[in-house]
């Protein structure tokens, strides 16, 4: 790592330098002699932060290879803005992160198929059913899946491409030893397994509220495209519509239920802004250009009984108390049934006890 590049890591190790005030000080003071010569120069950057702050950086610089050595034996990979592998797409976007902490194969950074996907989290169960779908169908035809990790929509993103051998990209808030939400902890693991973990924060930082719409200009600028399955007008997704719009990216959108709050969002950017509305994975792929995989659906052997239940589903989806008004099983056949063909992936259980196809 050349002297520019630890200078950037350095300064992005304080959680009181912004953006703009991490350049001004690699501006003022980069050089050769940047942390020898440090202590002497104050008076360069005494605009820019504290006498407190500055001594506190200073404290930190006979630590600071243990630091990075530390970060490095974590098996976290460090990519400045100045390193070779560092994406073109994100030198282009508001505040270009100095620093990018990564962990699984850093050369989905350059990927020309990188799209994400992002909406609300909490999705109703046809928000769960629209994104798994064009997770699914988007990864089988070639594309990496971009999302933020947060419950919802980003979590059923990257689990639906990881469940069918496609590789991913999640761009976390806080650093990437304080994964948030806790409860995606496993998921991160398997994501750096066979995608790309990232971060522009170390890797101790912990997510503020305010990191998370800041996060998603980074989503945004590694996509070619952003698909947005579901999303109510308040949503923190309508951050990443505006990134997506200002870099001249590709929006899509899938419309919702219009009685339902949770795509008011959704259907308030498809009557406003007139944008691309996609219904399957094929609008998308026409935009790009992109020739289509056709999905192939499993060849399922049904029983008698599981043929029943599958025909009444194919009418949408019911709770288990209509299955079973609709049927002539007893509630203990019916709850065997259920749960072999949920296993076998022929129907999906929903919250609130309801299946469907």
């Amino acid at each position: 790592m050349i002297i520019e590049e630890k200078i950037l890591v350095f300064l992005n190790s304080f959680d009181f330098l912004s953006h703009k005030k991490c350049g001004k000080i690699f501006d003022a003071l980069n050089g050769e002699d940047f942390f020898k010569n440090f202590i002497k120069n104050y008076n360069k950057i005494e605009d820019v932060v504290s006498y407190v702050q500055f001594s506190n950086m200073y404290a930190q610089i006979d630590n600071f290879d243990n630091y990075l050595n530390g970060i490095l034996k974590n098996g976290i990979k460090i990519i400045t803005i100045l390193s070779k592998d560092y994406p073109e797409t994100l030198k282009n976007i508001d505040e270009p992160p100095y620093v990018l902490y990564c962990k699984g194969d850093i050369s989905l950074l350059k990927s020309e198929f990188n799209l994400a996907i992002v909406g609300t989290r909490h999705p109703t169960n046809y928000g769960k059913q629209i994104t798994e779908k064009f997770s699914t169908e988007l990864t089988i035809n070639g594309f990496n899946i971009v999302s933020g990790l947060a419950d919802g929509v980003d979590t059923i993103s990257h689990t639906a491409c990881l469940l069918n051998k496609g590789k991913t990209i999640a761009v976390v808030a806080g650093g990437l030893d304080n994964i948030y939400p806790s409860g995606n902890i496993k998921l991160s693991e398997k994501i750096c397994e066979k995608g790309l973990l990232i971060s522009e924060k170390p890797p101790h930082y912990k997510a503020k509220n305010y990191d998370f719409p800041i996060r998603n200009r980074i989503i945004a600028g590694l996509s070619r495209g952003v698909l947005i399955t579901e999303a109510s007008l308040k949503s923190g997704t309508m951050h990443t519509k505006e990134y997506a719009i200002n870099y001249g990216k590709e929006l899509f959108v899938v419309p919702g239920n219009i009685t339902s709050n949770a795509s008011e969002g959704c259907n308030a950017l498809i009557k406003d802004l007139r944008i691309n509305m996609v219904t399957t994975v094929d609008d998308i792929l026409k935009v790009f250009d992109k020739p289509q995989n056709k999905v192939i659906p499993k060849s399922i052997q049904l029983s008698i009984d599981e043929a029943i239940i599958f025909n009444l589903l194919k009418t949408g989806e019911k709770t288990f108390d209509e299955i079973l008004i609709n049927t002539n099983f007893d509630v203990k056949t019916l709850t065997n049934l259920l749960t072999m063909m949920s296993f076998r992936g022929i129907i999906k259980k929903l919250a609130g006890n309801i299946y469907s196809l």
